[in-house]
């Protein structure tokens, strides 16, 4: 949510647009604008796919289209009436954001399940936003995540739940199967200059550095030009770690995986830039038609992806950073030996 500080900064959230202020998802806006025009929208969506590319912001849009006094189409919101205001000021009480704090997860959820056995307080639907849903996959989580099902499964049919992942693989499969599932993808350079400069009010020169800081997420985009020294230091950390594992010298990975592992939050953070890093590779070789090479990509994108689940697990972050440049050594030497191979052939 915006605060007052960067409304004035950087203009209206594009959330108070509905599903029209969504940028490069069109994919999961198709999806959801046909819903809501035939009357039918799920009544639970796993938003899933790297961090700040729009997951969160598409979950208000969809509040706000949902129940927008005076939509201008299906799907959209006029951003001016009384629900869209309610929406923008965070003070909507059919839009309920889930505290996913583990300690008191459970009687969380709990409040949250007695909550929803009465009607919208003023709205056509509710919205429950679980946010970061990957907070379920902790241990602690499990009574949680168990208490959630069976509401998850039979809501209220005014009733609709979104879930935010970056990593939907590793919820629980009963979670999985209660949900649709919408994949959101890497945000395309151009979309991401485009927006900084005309919805957060960015020069051109600034937001072509900012865009290519951000390997495809505007969230991270937006937080550089806010702190770039942070995220070039782990992005640098993350080239470093992918580095070390091609090299495949152990005494390298072990150094990395110490000194990215020191801080969990940061982790997590770094291994997203590795991950958004090996996609870009990944929507290279699948354009160049280098299929060896793109599954082998494939297979390191997963790795990431599951130590991250790990990570957030409260595994020891550096073990899971070693163990993961192991598997990345594993995945990537021989994608370039491939490479290398290829290359001949063609001469």
């Amino acid at each position: 949510m915006q605060t007052e500080a960067e409304t004035a900064q950087f203009g209206a959230a594009p959330y108070l647009r509905g599903l029209d202020g969504i940028v490069g998802q069109d994919a999961v806006v198709a999806v959801l604008r046909s819903a809501i025009a035939a009357g039918r929208p799920h009544h639970a969506y796993l938003f899933d796919g790297p961090e700040g590319v729009g997951k969160a912001t598409t979950a208000r849009a969809l509040m706000a289209a949902l129940n927008c006094q005076a939509p201008p189409r299906a799907g959209d919101a006029c951003g001016r009436c009384d629900s869209c205001s309610k929406v923008a000021s965070g003070s909507h009480p059919d839009f309920i954001i889930v505290t996913m704090e583990l300690a008191g997860l459970a009687d969380e959820i709990e409040r949250l399940l007695k909550r929803l056995t009465f009607r919208p307080v003023e709205g056509r639907a509710q919205v429950i936003l679980i946010d970061p849903a990957d907070q379920l996959t902790a241990p602690t989580a499990l009574v949680a995540a168990n208490r959630l099902l069976k509401t998850l499964e039979e809501p209220r049919p005014d009733t609709h739940f979104v879930l935010v992942s970056t990593c939907a693989s590793g919820l629980l499969q009963t979670i999985r199967s209660r949900c649709q599932r919408l994949r959101f993808v890497p945000l395309a350079d151009e979309v991401i200059a485009q927006t900084l400069m005309t919805q957060f009010s960015l020069d051109e020169a600034m937001a072509k550095s900012m865009t290519a800081l951000s390997q495809g997420s505007l969230g991270r985009a937006v937080r550089c030009a806010q702190d770039p020294e942070t995220l070039q230091r782990r992005q640098r950390e993350a080239e470093e770690l992918l580095t070390a594992a091609r090299g495949g010298r152990a005494g390298d990975i072990c150094q990395r995986a110490s000194e990215i592992g020191a801080d969990r939050d940061e982790a997590v953070e770094v291994l997203e830039l590795l991950w958004l890093r090996l996609h870009g590779d990944l929507r290279r070789h699948g354009l160049a038609g280098a299929l060896p090479l793109a599954q082998k990509t494939a297979e390191a994108l997963r790795v990431v992806r599951e130590t991250q689940t790990a990570i957030r697990r409260y595994t020891s972050a550096p073990l899971s950073i070693e163990r993961l440049g192991r598997h990345l050594h594993s995945a990537l030497a021989r994608s370039v030996q491939t490479d290398a191979g290829q290359g001949r052939s063609a001469r």
